[in-house]
């Protein structure tokens, strides 16, 4: 090919090429203004999705654009920078690790919370970050490209500080909070507040310097006016979010700039220029060394420590060196290998989605490729960019140094915060300014010189056509699922017809099935159905003139009906659960969710309880640490254990001697399970009741009651653990303890009937009749219905003496199926 200077077209471009720049610029201004205050109500991700879906749509309109301008130039042009070779090898290298990852649709679009690690996503930063660096192409589309960005930082710092300060504009409930802002969560609006103010500075260094904006006066001093007023709001956010790494990333940017000035001092025009620097370093300096006093009531923002995100990557990468996990699965990752010492805090039962640096989230989850690929495209950045600041001689270095301190306030966050989509944004858009601005060669070959490059150019441009036209499809298809999802969870939230919420999740899967959140979600819904329709009695009316035997078939009928509609709901509950264990093995929900229905199943689904066991048995191996799988398994075991005792009943010797073999055995695997989850959790109290009932199955009362204590220590509010506390007493014979505690429970629950009918029989055993009649009336108010009451408050009336042993329990709903003593 031949290698030519910039040959401007005779006559001017036509006006095709006019339209292509002319949406180009728009298309990139508006992003750089909008992405940062982007978002929309009708998801539940309000933020980050939508971001997600502005940038892709964005990125494929400018692309487009721009490959539609070189077929209507006939010319194929870059800018020459080596960093453009090492970008397409992060993407070509972040692509293989998506296919290759534990789950390849959350790899591949990102998915709650995860949008900005989807191999879409960074396509789009990629398509972006060249559609800038090639566009863009002197000082002036430069500034006006950075004061766009200035103006949407000025915009969502603006909006941030006013819901800091409690005067929420905007009607939706989600906006109701101070934290709430259209960046993110609190410490990346910070993170993005450092970026824009070190911007702000350079621009202003920029105005004194050789880049001194053209114009009419008052339009440059409307730009100061802006960039001053943005700087000081985003001072003083960053001053009440008071986090280190937005302090850090704050003090290294400024310091960076104030040095070069200091290098390039002759060609600044008077001190003003580095005042906001001097300003930035100074408050940085203290925020690190003292508490800010002011503060809006920011919540501090939870995520693993350095080390906990450092073992987990360690420990990620041995089993995935190259690729690492996957993109956006780190919480896969954090699940399998976290540390049981996460118990003794209150966030033992969150798994987290991402490390806590950017930099350890990507080593884990694209490896070592992925992550070395990404830090050569910093490495070589910083080294040409510096390398330019560098020469004294060089006339843009004012502009340039705004550029490069801002993108390295970010780069320096990715090594000491999280992210999220405006920040990886702006990462790369100020990627693609800083090598505009130092970067001014550029490879040009005319279609008529190079056959190839014309082939070439038009099958990319068809190539990108399809694929943009496609993609966006899908997008919208994707989004109107999550349309539907949103619905569907505010529906539940409103207390709303199970029968809507099922349908509107139906409607999120059937637009895409590739969601493992509206699977499960479904799969729990038609379990909801089916334990509804099976605990509706509807009330059928005989007919004039019916004959009993026809209103009998009648009814036996709509009982068939309704048995039918229960097992269609099942099936279509386990079918929906096992189709997203298939789909995605290596999450620990999807397992935990299969596992729950089928043990909602057992009793009614033949051999329920043994596919119980199995997905509790996988979901323990994805996540060995958290208790609550342990406890669930055991509950298993428990079951099973009790099927077994009940055909202990028998006369057959053989038979009962096995089936009592069987029943030991399980309850010992019962109490191992939940031995297991207190250990892991001293304080888990679902573990230490479970314990106590599985002790008292197996006759060690005295273990029982001390476990059953102890989950009163941990877990006080829960009215139903003292109520078996009362029971094991009465049982060990301290009956007196036994009606001190069913008369605190009365007091604390006065609805709860069965509390009410024990104490009852305990206070006639001593006799206390008065007592008892109390009670027992206060049963039947509860229960008018109930014959065994009304029997038992005559019985008390006329002060018969009471039978030995408790009564039979009163028949009252109760949704602890392993609650012994009540029937159901």
């Amino acid at each position: 090919m031949n290698e030519t200077l910039h040959i401007p077209v005779i006559g001017g471009p036509s006006k095709i090429v006019r339209f292509c720049d002319a949406v180009i610029r728009w298309t990139i201004l508006g992003l750089m203004a909008l992405v940062p205050l982007f978002f929309l109500p009708w998801t539940i991700e309000v933020i980050e999705l939508n971001k997600q879906l502005l940038v892709i749509s964005g990125a494929v309109i400018a692309g487009m654009a721009w490959l539609g301008k070189m077929l209507a130039e006939r010319r194929f042009e870059y800018r020459r920078s080596i960093v453009n070779v090492f970008v397409v090898l992060y993407v070509i290298a972040y692509g293989l690790s998506a296919w290759n990852s534990q789950s390849r649709y959350l790899s591949m679009m990102g998915d709650f919370g995860q949008e900005l690690a989807g191999f879409v996503t960074v396509l789009a930063f990629a398509t972006i970050y060249f559609v800038i660096s090639n566009n863009f192409r002197d000082s002036k589309a430069l500034r006006t490209l950075l004061m766009a960005t200035v103006l949407g930082g000025f915009l969502s710092g603006l909006f941030a500080l006013v819901q800091g300060l409690g005067l929420f504009i905007l009607p939706f409930s989600f906006a109701k909070t101070a934290s709430f802002n259209s960046v993110g969560t609190v410490a990346s609006l910070g993170v993005y507040m450092a970026f824009i103010v070190t911007l702000c500075g350079g621009m202003l260094l920029a105005d004194r310097g050789d880049s001194m904006p053209s114009g009419p006066k008052w339009l440059v001093t409307l730009d100061s006016v802006i960039l001053v007023a943005t700087a000081v709001i985003g001072i003083a956010l960053i001053s009440v979010v008071d986090y280190w790494p937005v302090t850090v990333s704050l003090l290294v940017s400024s310091a960076i700039m104030i040095t070069f000035a200091f290098v390039h001092a002759k060609n600044v025009r008077g001190i003003g220029g580095v005042l906001l620097p001097i300003a930035a370093l100074v408050v940085s300096g203290l925020l690190l060394l003292f508490r800010f006093p002011v503060t809006l009531g920011y919540p501090a923002e939870v995520m693993p420590s350095f080390k906990a995100s450092m073992d987990i990557t360690v420990k990620t990468l041995r089993d995935h060196p190259l690729l690492g996990s996957g993109p956006g699965t780190f919480i896969y990752d954090y699940a399998k290998y976290r540390v049981a010492d996460v118990n003794a805090s209150q966030f033992w039962n969150v798994r987290f989605d991402r490390g806590s640096a950017r930099i350890l989230t990507s080593l884990a989850t694209t490896g070592f490729v992925g992550a070395l690929s990404w830090l050569l495209v910093a490495l070589l950045l910083l080294w040409s960019a510096g390398r330019t600041l560098l020469k004294t001689d060089e006339e843009s270095w004012h502009l340039l140094i705004g550029v490069f301190a801002a993108w390295v306030a970010l780069l320096v966050a990715r090594f000491t915060y999280s992210e999220s989509m405006t920040l990886e944004f702006a990462f790369w858009a100020t990627m693609a300014a800083l090598v505009v601005s130092h970067r001014k060669d550029f490879f040009s070959v005319r279609f008529e010189n190079s056959p190839r490059a014309a082939m070439g150019v038009s099958f990319i441009f068809i190539l990108g056509l399809v694929f943009a036209l496609s993609g966006l499809f899908i997008e919208g298809t994707r989004y109107s699922a999550e349309i539907a999802y949103a619905k569907a969870i505010r529906t539940d939230n409103a207390g709303g017809s199970a029968d809507d919420v099922v349908k509107n999740l139906l409607t999120a899967v059937q637009l895409n099935g590739q969601n493992e959140v509206y699977q499960r979600n479904l799969a729990l819904g038609y379990l909801s159905l089916a334990n509804r329709t099976l605990n509706t009695t509807s009330k059928i009316d005989k007919k004039k003139d019916e004959k009993q035997e026809d209103y009998d078939k009648r009814v036996k009928q709509a009982r068939a009906d309704q048995l039918q509609l229960v097992t269609s709901y099942t099936a279509n509950a386990v079918n929906v659960a096992k189709n997203v264990t298939d789909m995605s093995g290596n999450n620990v929900a999807n397992w935990s969710v299969l596992g729950s229905i089928y043990e909602g199943l057992m009793g009614v689904t033949d051999e329920a309880d043994t596919w119980a066991v199995k997905s509790y048995q996988k979901a323990i191996e994805l996540e060995p640490a958290n208790p609550e799988n342990f406890v669930e398994l055991g509950k298993v075991y428990m079951w099973q254990s009790d099927q077994h005792r009940t055909k202990t009943d028998t006369q057959d010797a053989k038979v009962k001697a096995d089936e009592q073999k069987k029943t030991d055995e399980l309850l010992g695997k019962a109490v191992e399970q939940f031995t297991k989850s207190v250990t892991l959790k001293a304080d888990y109290a679902p573990g230490h009741y479970n314990l106590s009932l599985a002790y008292d199955r197996q006759g060690k009362l005295k273990d029982a009651i001390s476990k059953m204590e102890s989950v009163i220590r941990y877990n006080p509010q829960d009215i139903g653990v003292p109520f078996q506390l009362a029971l094991l007493y009465y049982r060990d014979g301290r009956k007196d303890d036994a009606i001190a505690v069913l008369e605190a429970v009365v007091s604390r629950q006065p609805s709860f009937a069965n509390a009410r009918w024990y104490l009852a029989s305990m206070y006639e055993e001593k006799s206390q009749f008065d007592k008892a009649l109390d009670q027992v009336t206060e049963v039947a108010k509860l229960n008018p219905d109930n014959d065994a009451v009304k029997q038992k408050v005559t019985d008390l009336t006329a002060k018969k003496a009471a039978g030995p042993g408790l009564p039979a329990p009163v028949e009252t709903p109760t949704t602890n199926q392993n609650q012994p003593g009540v029937k159901h």
